[in-house]
């Protein structure tokens, strides 16, 4: 077994989620490991991990205010729903009330090796299926027949487990590829004073913590219809140009003189001190500290 994916299940199964933890399971060869999980309301961050995971909704009370890496988005989740986190994103969740998730942890080996014909070389990158809920009666059905199975001990045997992954990966595949499609239909531009607008109240609330919902609202558009909109007169989505922004204006202060980093990264409107960092490293290849000292020999 990989060491970080076993690292990874340590973190979610020992680390500081164990409270949460209701149950955990693993099944197959491989393996493929699941957590059934349940959380008060909160606002709960996941570091980066290596594998894809596949959250499946059992239970959500109230609204969630959820970013798995492609923007911000508040709606009630429903019984059913899927999100999906990609391998290398942090997960950040504002939850109104209790909710209780099967997590799904999928190989990224795997994942490469059935997609290897149709993507070459596939970074986990699912495109829409990151940016908004979804659902599939298919997919459900397999996800349950996999808890079940593992609770029975396997008794249908390694091939099953290998073929199911299978068949959720290529359900997940086919899904994103559906989504893009219709991402990639004509999009009205939007407006270049709605842009302005848009930009301006950025900049003013970029400390803030800025959600799709917001930006939608002042543009007076659905979110889904919004994000297209956005990206297309940006070639961005929200959240990546609201992170660029926040990493310029990072930039800026820490450039201009001896402002502590930790309160320049809530000044910037991010999460942490260790975010922050972690944003500068994956963008930048360098740290806060480093960047400052660079910049001012």
């Amino acid at each position: 077994m990989r060491g970080d994916y076993a690292d990874h299940f340590d973190f979610l199964s020992r680390g500081p989620y164990a409270q949460f933890v209701v149950e955990k399971r693993s099944v197959g060869q491989r393996p493929l490991r699941m957590l059934r999980t349940a959380q008060p309301p909160g606002d709960f961050s996941d570091p980066a991990q290596p594998d894809l995971i596949l959250y499946k909704i059992l239970r959500s009370e109230g609204h969630t205010v959820r970013d798995l890496g492609a923007g911000r988005i508040r709606r009630r989740f429903r019984n059913g729903d899927f999100d999906l986190q990609g391998p290398g994103v942090a997960n950040e969740i504002i939850a109104e009330g209790h909710h209780e998730v099967i997590d799904f942890i999928l190989p990224i080996e795997a994942v490469r090796e059935v997609l290897d014909d149709r993507r070459p070389g596939f970074s986990g990158d699912f495109g829409r299926l990151h940016a908004e809920p979804f659902r599939d009666a298919f997919l459900e059905q397999l996800c349950m027949k996999l808890w079940r199975e593992s609770e029975a001990g396997n008794p249908n045997g390694n091939l099953f487990v290998e073929g199911a992954l299978v068949s959720m990966i290529a359900i997940l595949s086919s899904l994103s590829e559906r989504k893009s499609a219709a991402e990639n239909e004509t999009v009205s531009a939007m407006p270049s004073r709605t842009l302005q607008a848009i930009d301006d109240f950025i900049e003013v609330n970029l400390g803030k913590n800025l959600s799709n919902t917001d930006l939608s609202d002042l543009a007076r558009l659905p979110q889904l219809r919004f994000a297209r909109a956005f990206k297309a007169a940006t070639g961005q989505t929200p959240h990546q140009y609201v992170l660029a922004r926040r990493i310029a204006r990072a930039q800026e202060l820490l450039a201009a003189g001896d402002m502590p980093i930790v309160e320049i990264a809530y000044a910037c409107g991010f999460a942490s001190q260790s975010h922050m960092t972690d944003v500068f490293r994956q963008k930048l290849s360098v740290t806060p500290g480093r960047y400052r000292k660079e910049v001012r020999g």
